[in-house]
């Protein structure tokens, strides 16, 4: 990469120019794309598997002055 801009600086052609950019360019961009696939290949998240607490399911008494066991019961 550094001999393509090397090589366009010393050009006196602008058509050598264009081409030396140009092939800088590919250059680039395929930097640019084994990148992306580094960083959507190495992200690896370890997920745990979630454990659920299985509690002792108690139904609560329900007093005289109480009318169910429904919060919104008056």
């Amino acid at each position: 990469m550094e001999e393509q801009l090397r090589q366009a600086k010393t050009t006196a052609s602008p058509q050598h120019l264009r081409e030396h950019i140009a092939i800088v360019r590919a250059l680039c961009d395929l930097v640019l794309e084994e990148e992306t696939k580094e960083m959507t290949v190495s992200p690896s998240v370890e997920v745990s598997p979630l454990s659920i607490s299985q509690g002792k399911s108690e139904r609560i008494e329900i007093g005289d002055d109480a009318n169910g066991p429904s919060l919104f019961d008056f």
